[in-house]
């Protein structure tokens, strides 16, 4: 019972958002929305394994300076592209591969967030859960590096989510 509390709370101050009503009968009214929604479709408790959590914290540590790192690079990218005139863009559309064996709809979702995060590059499409289709500011550079970063990101992914050492 008391893991439905927490979300019906929540739920309960989305409804005062959502209803621009800022009273506390609106967010009761919400929280008995929220305690029906949660009773009828709870949400799934997280088994942790705590001797994975050291090497998953580590991993999203990890993860975290290498994508700040990867978008101050290509923002500077981006910049010395505007700011300068000479320098060609070479617009194009590569398939970059998830490299997922299981085609988990969540690897492909962060990847995509990922590499649409990175300034100059966009991810237009998904298809089959692990194939995404970005669009570059510069098609060579970047097609050039896809396959390696997709790796990285992959293998953190895992870590992160406790799947692979």
């Amino acid at each position: 019972m008391i893991s439905l509390v927490f979300p019906a709370a929540l739920i309960g101050v989305v409804w005062v958002i959502v209803t621009s009503r800022v009273t506390l009968e609106s967010y009761f009214v919400g929280v008995v929305i929220g305690l029906a929604i949660t009773a009828l479709m709870p949400p799934p408790r997280p088994v942790i394994r705590w001797r994975r959590l050291p090497d998953q914290a580590f991993a999203l540590v990890l993860y975290a300076m290498i994508l700040f790192g990867d978008i101050v690079l290509s923002g500077l990218d981006v910049a010395r592209r505007v700011l300068s005139p000479k320098m060609p863009l070479n617009l194009g559309i590569i398939a970059v591969e998830t490299q997922d064996e299981t085609a988990n709809p969540l690897i492909a979702a962060l990847s995509a967030d990922v590499i649409t995060l990175t300034p100059g590059e966009l991810v237009i499409e998904v298809t089959d859960g692990h194939t995404l289709y970005v669009h570059c500011l510069d098609v060579e550079a970047s097609a050039a590096r896809a396959a390696a970063q997709q790796a990285q990101r992959l293998k953190l992914f895992k870590r992160i989510l406790g799947r692979s050492s």
